[in-house]
């Protein structure tokens, strides 16, 4: 790109501040070239009466506009900490802060609330707001005015409805300051949590911030807190670590941000032009640039002077045009921007008990939910009982259930009210596989929505990022084999209270269990006719393949323990008819089939075959040479063991986990169950 370009696309990366009520030059020529400034910050230096207000920001999008400007101005305003937008005045309104909002006590109320303070933002012309929605500091774990504790959940659910309320009016929400810590000295070297406190601080913050995350907040704030425990190359500001966490950790897509400098250290260590430098190094996509018209024009032409190979790379930048320019076409146009609005009054106004419109429930204080492990030996009647009222379609029957929980490598935490089991999470370890497992959340319909299952999945989280060296936690299995993912057939609310508190959708396909009723299933004859023609034949495994097999599924699988290990364990058993195998006319293996009997191998370690019935046989871990490959070798193996299984009296047959796309359908197999794979990564 030429030069001209470069400063084009920069501009539209940096938000600047200003003095004054209107628009003066040192503002219009930031805006024009050669900066093209693409957003500015209003404060309460800005404001004076709503008329005043829509003037300004008019005359600073006209001014964009008349610079050539593609997309109009990010015009942003803070809404918290005291600095609402036209304090005092007797035009409009004063607003409740955002955080305040959260007294309304429901995501409705709450909702209903923003979508008021929205819809007045839009007719001065505001479109980003800049808020503490999810400050979970500990200054702020208490309800307004009443003094309870305000747990992350509620944080999330609460600041959910708060972002929906401000999108439905096309108001931006842009999430300060991440992460957010109360510091007692603003004059310490940096702000500074303790390295045995930081990691499970850090934690119990992210989970409002992972609820936002899920619903793809628009913009979020990165501040300059030091956390030992992920982010020991400081003390720099600010930190590639915190923009890692939110692209990787939480696999946030949207804009980020670089804020204020908050502490007296960080003020004064760094120049204005160096922390705009700093913050394009660390990954942000934009920075507010502050201070006077001098210190914001050296800015520019520093960030300017290390663009492209001299230090901020050009692909960076153009991926962060992406997300300025992604944001600013779904909400931003000349033709809405340009329409005035006449001011008009929303009654917001605070009282002591309740703000008008809304009031403020009585919220039950959160039952203790004492946690501790479960007792296999005297709590799996009540755990079956459980387990089959909420999850009928999934009742494994009582021995193998209490069978595949009893494993060595799990460990399930239950909560109890009285003497009555109401709540349980079952963890498991794969020491092969590169996650963790919580392989089921069970909570009583009569004690749900009361943070029990949330405290569940964090005492799952903690035990498991202590039991495992695996750096992520899955909802589902592996061995023993319940879900492979949160399955789609239970209630919407049950699949997204996952998502809700920041477990992340994988990406690729869905996974999928099949079944086939054996008594009615049809081989289907061209499958059969394409293997034969490649010269391919089919046999149930002998004792005299053994070493062929091995060798070569070892090259191929040799990484995976449990795939060996099902070959290895029907040998030792002398179990070879077990599987199918599949020959070349060369006489040399080309593939490889279980077809498992009830209680055989691997079959003992799936929970759901017996839910199809007891003579329901499995086929899993097919593989094919690399050979053989798309000649149709696959599909005929698995239809063989199909018949063999029928053969040997076999009347269901059940096949987990497959993220293939239609491909056992050719089989004449038919889709069990789906599931969606969710992950939530550790933040180290």
């Amino acid at each position: 790109m030429n030069e001209e370009e470069l400063r084009q696309q920069l501009g539209q990366l940096l938000i600047v501040d200003f003095d004054g009520l209107t628009t003066n030059d040192d503002i219009k020529t930031l805006i024009r070239a050669p900066y093209y400034v693409g957003g500015v910050v209003l404060s309460f230096q800005n404001v004076a009466t709503a008329e005043q207000i829509t003037t300004l920001v008019h005359d600073l999008q006209c001014t964009a506009r008349d610079a050539g400007h593609a997309r109009p101005l990010f015009i942003c305003v803070s809404q918290d900490n005291n600095s609402n937008i036209a304090p005092g005045s007797s035009n409009i309104s004063q607003l409740a802060r955002l955080t305040e909002l959260r007294a309304a006590g429901s995501m409705e109320d709450t909702f209903q609330a923003a979508t008021a303070t929205g819809g007045l933002l839009r007719a001065l012309g505001l479109n980003m707001v800049f808020t503490d929605t999810c400050n979970i500091s500990p200054g702020a774990l208490k309800w307004p005015r009443t003094g309870r504790k305000l747990i992350g959940d509620q944080f999330g659910r609460l600041s959910a409805g708060m972002l929906r309320g401000l999108r439905s009016e096309e108001i931006m929400s842009c999430l300060k300051s991440f992460p957010k810590w109360d510091v007692a000295d603003r004059h310490a070297e940096f702000p500074l949590l303790t390295a045995s406190e930081s990691k499970d601080a850090l934690e119990s913050e992210l989970i409002p911030y992972r609820r936002a995350v899920a619903e793809d907040v628009e913009a979020i704030m990165t501040s300059h807190t030091v956390v030992p425990s992920v982010d020991s190359s400081l003390p720099i500001a600010p930190s590639k670590h915190v923009v890692n966490l939110l692209r990787e950790k939480l696999q946030y897509k949207g804009l980020i941000i670089s804020g204020y400098p908050e502490s007296y250290a960080i003020k004064t260590t760094f120049d204005t032009a160096e922390s705009a430098v700093l913050s394009f190094r660390a990954g942000n996509d934009c920075t507010i640039i502050s201070h006077t018209f001098k210190e914001q024009v050296d800015a520019f032409q520093r960030v300017f002077g290390v663009c492209g190979d001299r230090g901020i790379p050009s692909a960076q930048i153009l991926e962060s045009l992406k997300r300025v320019d992604k944001l600013k076409h779904a909400f931003l146009s000349w033709e809405s921007t340009l329409k005035r609005h006449p001011a008009r009054e929303v009654n917001l106004a605070r009282t002591p008990n309740k703000m008008v419109g809304i009031t403020t429930r009585c919220t039950t204080e959160l039952p203790y939910t004492p946690i501790k492990p479960f007792d296999l030996s005297g709590d799996m009647a009540q755990l079956i009982e459980l387990w089959h009222s909420l999850l009928p379609q999934y009742a494994v029957p009582e021995p193998r259930l209490s069978d595949l929980l009893t494993r060595p490598n799990g460990a399930h935490f239950e909560v109890r009210f009285g003497q009555k089991l109401i709540a349980f999470v079952a963890t498991f370890v794969n020491g092969d596989r590169p996650t963790s497992y919580i392989s089921a959340l069970l909570v009583h319909p009569a004690h749900q929505s009361r943070g029990i299952g949330t405290a569940l999945i964090r005492h799952a989280q903690q035990h498991l990022r202590s039991a495992s060296t695996a750096r992520s936690v899955t909802i589902g299995s592996s061995f023993p084999r319940f879900w492979p993912g949160v399955p789609l057939d239970i209630p919407k609310q049950s699949q997204s209270f996952f998502i809700n508190r920041g477990f992340c959708v994988a990406p690729g396909p869905t996974a999928r269990d099949y079944c086939v009723k054996l008594a009615i299933y049809e081989a289907p004859v061209a499958v059969l006719e394409r293997a034969a023609a490649n010269g391919v034949k089919f046999m149930p495994w002998t004792e005299g393949q053994y070493g062929e097999c091995m060798a070569l599924q070892k090259e191929l699988f040799g990484n995976d323990e449990v795939w060996m290990g099902a070959y290895e364990r029907l040998a030792q058993a002398a179990q070879y008819h077990q599987a199918m195998i599949a020959v070349d006319l060369a006489g040399n293996q080309v593939g490889w089939a279980l077809m498992l009997e009830p209680g055989i191998g691997l079959s003992n370690d799936l929970a759901f075959p017996p839910l199809l019935g007891e003579r329901t046989g499995q086929i899993g871990c097919v593989g094919v040479h690399p050979d053989a490959r798309n000649k149709g070798v696959g599909l005929a193996l698995v239809v063989h063991a199909a018949l063999d299984l029928r053969k040997r009296g076999m009347e269901q047959i059940f096949i987990d986990w497959v993220t293939l796309v239609n491909w056992y359908e050719r089989a004449g197999f038919e889709v069990w169950r789906e599931y969606r794979t969710v992950t939530l990564n550790d933040i180290v």
